[in-house]
């Protein structure tokens, strides 16, 4: 069996990272630059589970002396996700073909996970989701990846993994696994199909 392995953010769901620094500088009252600074510091620990979302809360309130609640954080922090109805309803096309397993690698947070678990049932029907702050590790480390191929019991050569961030494709194809960088969805399907066509051509007659 062959798997393809799907980034989230700007591959299946949309997500505008400036539209979200600018909702949580009008919530607090801020510039936005002031929000990247806080929270690139945060980032790490965050997308690795490391702090829960009620202590990144704490720390914007803190620094920018404000009471927020979580629900009014999460709102801000959430606004620039957006479905990619026509990539997921791809995604899950591939999926129910039989000699194919699809899954899907991020790095990610809490709340993100847990707007993707309310706004995307489709993941559900995936046969791997791998969120960096459920496995503690973040791409591009390699061990994600090797997590990602033990737990599917497929070899990287078998792999196809796509991803908008060069170097976690590149990390990718280090251990062996073919790689798209994504910037179109029109150029993805193609070099999918592609390689589908590849390994179709490279199986081993029956």
């Amino acid at each position: 069996m062959d798997s393809i392995l799907f980034d989230l953010g700007n591959v299946l769901v949309h997500y505008d990272h400036r539209r979200t620094l600018t909702a949580l500088a009008g919530l607090y009252g801020v510039d936005a630059e002031e929000v990247l600074n806080l929270y690139q510091a945060i980032a790490p620990a965050f997308g690795t589970g490391r702090i829960a979302p009620e202590e990144v809360v704490h720390r914007f309130n803190e620094r920018f002396g404000v009471e927020h609640s979580l629900e009014s954080f999460t709102e801000a922090f959430c606004s620039g996700l957006a479905r990619n109805d026509a990539a997921l309803a791809y995604a899950v096309s591939l999926q129910q073909e039989d000699a194919l397993a699809i899954g899907a690698i991020s790095n990610t947070n809490a709340l993100h996970v847990a707007w993707l678990d309310a706004h995307v049932p489709e993941l559900r029907e995936f046969d791997l989701v791998m969120m960096s702050n459920e496995v503690e590790i973040h791409k591009p480390d390699p061990e994600i990846f090797e997590l990602a191929m033990e737990l599917l019991n497929i070899p990287a050569e078998q792999i196809l993994y796509i991803d908008d961030l060069a170097e976690n494709v590149e990390a990718a194809r280090r251990l062996g696994m073919a790689g798209v960088v994504h910037f179109d969805w029109v150029e993805t399907r193609r070099q999918i199909e592609t390689w589908r066509a590849e390994r179709r051509r490279n199986a081993p007659s029956q």
